[in-house]
């Protein structure tokens, strides 16, 4: 008991050196200013005991004066508590991620937590190095969305003062909280509502990036033009990177085979984009001459010119319930993980319709 107690003082002696914030030098002038101790000045700025009044109203003028900025790094140190999370995304160019990141932020700064953002590029090495770096800034909590790295692996960082929440990942058998969507289900959709339509010849560029969510579109898309009686034309089928140039070119050569198709599904909107700017290039006119069908429905794409036809991902719940799991867990760590799995619907618009011609 006494070797522990001794412990104790030594780990609080650290954590109030720690709470010396901005310089030693410049507390110690707030306290020679204001007339006051060194350690009247730490607990106004922490609100660790009680100050008087008198005390504080001697403090808080010269705090504001010496324009003061208090170590919220060493303040969550001492707190085990940063208010503070991680939010790691695999490319902040695209559309889906920043509007996921514009949420989880807005959500988070209502309760009273930053956030700071960790871009990816898609690649597995940079997405340790941020887990590991917002490890050691003990962060409160890590958010992650559309990883590249194995849910096994990613587990390894998950723990009760640092839960990680994921987005776009399944985390079946894991104690960690996920939030999806069903990609396979949207898939099928899209390949649906092409057939329906009369469509026989029917292309699909997707990622290049063989990540979880891609191919379960991916399958998706397969099964439903299977199930519908339409032939699966794997020379039809080209991997592009998630962007619009990639899928400008993909759709370029698509474009130009004797045999073309009639309509393309696209595995993201940026995807169409640019599928429908090789169109126009081309001459031809969406939906008349091609029919193409996007994924995500980000909010471009009821103001493309035609509106684009595609699968909706519920961006603002897909943030909210990750806010809402990080929060929970971070109230009752020992709380059962949770695995949402949220719908996806078809946004009809203008860019499909029957084909007008065969090819």
């Amino acid at each position: 008991m006494i070797f522990l107690s001794i412990i104790g003082i030594i780990i609080e002696t650290i954590a109030q050196s720690y709470l010396l914030e901005g310089s030693i030098a410049t507390i110690k002038e707030v306290a020679k200013k204001a007339g006051v101790s060194v350690s009247t000045v730490s607990h106004v700025v922490n609100g660790t005991r009680f100050v008087s009044d008198d005390l504080r109203n001697k403090v808080l003028p010269v705090l504001d004066s010496l324009d003061y900025q208090p170590n919220r790094l060493a303040m969550g140190l001492r707190k085990k508590s940063s208010s503070a999370i991680g939010l790691i995304v695999a490319d902040i160019t695209n559309p889906f991620f920043s509007e996921i990141a514009w949420r989880v932020e807005n959500l988070c700064h209502q309760k009273n937590y930053s956030v700071m953002l960790c871009n990816t590029n898609g690649s597995p090495s940079k997405e340790e190095f941020y887990l590991s770096r917002l490890a050691e800034w003990q962060v409160d909590g890590i958010i992650v969305v559309s990883s590249t790295s194995p849910v096994a692996h990613l587990n390894t960082f998950n723990k009760p003062d640092m839960p990680l929440t994921l987005i776009d990942i399944d985390s079946s058998g894991y104690e960690m909280d996920s939030i999806s969507v069903d990609n396979f289900s949207g898939g099928k959709l899209a390949a649906q509502h092409l057939a329906s339509l009369g469509h026989k010849r029917i292309a699909c560029i997707s990622g290049s990036v063989d990540t979880r969510y891609n191919q379960g579109r991916l399958n998706g898309f397969r099964e439903g033009l299977m199930e519908a009686g339409v032939e699966v034309d794997e020379t039809l089928f080209a991997r592009a990177d998630f962007n619009t140039f990639s899928g400008l070119n993909i759709a370029n050569h698509l474009l130009e085979i004797n045999d073309r198709p009639t309509a393309i599904f696209a595995c993201s909107d940026l995807l169409a984009y640019g599928a429908m700017k090789s169109a126009h290039v081309k001459g031809l006119i969406v939906p008349d001459d091609l029919s193409i069908i996007g994924f995500d429905d980000i909010f471009l794409s009821p103001y493309t010119n035609p509106a684009l036809t595609t699968i909706r991902q519920p961006i603002p719940e897909l943030s909210e319930e990750a806010v809402n799991c990080f929060l929970t867990r971070k109230e009752d760590p020992g709380k059962t993980s949770r695995t949402i799995k949220l719908k996806l619907h078809i946004e009809i618009r203008d860019s499909t319709a029957p084909p007008t011609f065969s090819v």
